[in-house]
């Protein structure tokens, strides 16, 4: 599973201001009006690492605390059911085998790199969305 940090090629530990420079040189190398062999080869990439942006300027710590959250349900959760979703599309109306609905905000779905995974809130068994 791809994080933020390894998006733009930062260590989870780095101070904010690393982060953020870090995230502005990504920009430079990857959007297509600074790098015009880049256009849309990853506009949707942008998209998303620009919208985790936005929540992560303001508050880092729940950015860190999903991620945490996610690597542990990668290690410890089972794996009910993959969809595919594009990036923009954060609607999620998925259905557990026991029954209950998959209760997924957009900002959470909007988090998604690569893979997510989430916790039924009625069984064990996990959602996982992979994004193409």
């Amino acid at each position: 599973m791809k994080s933020f940090y390894d998006i733009i090629g930062i260590e989870e530990s780095a101070q904010f201001e690393d982060v953020k420079k870090a995230y502005f040189r990504f920009l430079r190398k990857e959007h297509p009006d600074k790098n015009p062999e880049k256009q849309d080869s990853n506009s949707e990439l942008l998209k998303a690492v620009g919208q985790i942006w936005e929540q992560f300027k303001e508050n880092r710590q729940i950015y860190d605390s999903w991620l945490r959250e996610q690597r542990l349900r990668e290690t410890q959760g089972t794996i009910g059911e993959t969809i595919e979703l594009a990036y923009g599309d954060n609607d999620v109306d998925e259905i557990c085998r026991c029954g209950a609905e998959f209760n997924l905000t957009p900002e959470e779905v909007d988090q998604i790199i690569d893979v997510g995974i989430f916790e039924c809130s009625s069984c064990s068994l996990c959602l996982e969305i992979r994004r193409p």
